[in-house]
């Protein structure tokens, strides 16, 4: 029997030629297709371990008390308080009217929470990345929490990706200093806003 396909194989070359090259490609095929089931279930249980912690966090720190927040890992309580405002915009049919309406202190809340917790691996990517009021409300919180040394970093954060300002270099090696400035007095910064959050507890 195998000296029978053998010879067969032997006789039609190119149809056994053919035939390897598609066994070849389902095999290469079946491999793609594993590796993208793979990835789509680790992602998909990456989001799914997100929105398990973020409801987690929001039931925790729905009612902040001014000793919780002395205590509380900065980080967390700062996402946790923001993910709170954010269940209340949820709703809203004008996201931005409503994000205006809230007090000032939660819009701050709000937009350090995108810049340190959520989407922007660095400030110039928060500011390039989006716009008033997001980037007024993290300025101006920066000037109502921060002392004038760490709220440097956000004036000219602001001031580089603000269209209208022209006296602003926003060369590379600008960018760069920013990113590296801000990555440098975050642990300063959250504890700030901890500090900040703590002495709003009661509004």
């Amino acid at each position: 029997m195998g000296r029978e396909l053998l010879s067969a194989f032997a006789q039609h070359k190119a149809l056994t030629a053919l035939l390897i090259v598609l066994v070849a490609l389902l095999i290469f095929v079946s491999i793609k297709a594993a590796r993208a089931v793979r990835a789509h279930n680790a992602e998909r249980d990456k989001i799914l371990a997100k929105l398990k912690k973020d409801a987690a966090l929001r039931e925790k720190y729905a009612s902040v008390t001014r000793a919780q927040a002395q205590t509380a890992d900065c980080r967390e309580l700062l996402h946790g308080v923001a993910l709170n405002i954010q269940r209340r915009l949820e709703g809203e049919s004008d996201l931005t009217a409503a994000f205006r309406a809230l007090p000032a202190h939660e819009q701050y809340i709000y937009a350090w929470n995108y810049l340190l917790c959520e989407d922007a691996d660095t400030i110039s990517a928060f500011f390039r990345l989006n716009g008033s009021p997001l980037t007024d409300a993290a300025l101006e919180g920066a000037r109502a929490a921060f002392d004038e040394a760490h709220r440097d970093v956000f004036e000219r954060g602001f001031r580089m990706f603000d269209p209208d300002d022209e006296t602003t270099s926003a060369l590379p090696q600008d960018i760069e200093t920013l990113d590296a400035d801000f990555a440098a007095q975050q642990d300063v910064l959250l504890e700030s806003i901890r500090t900040f959050i703590a002495a709003h507890t009661a509004e």
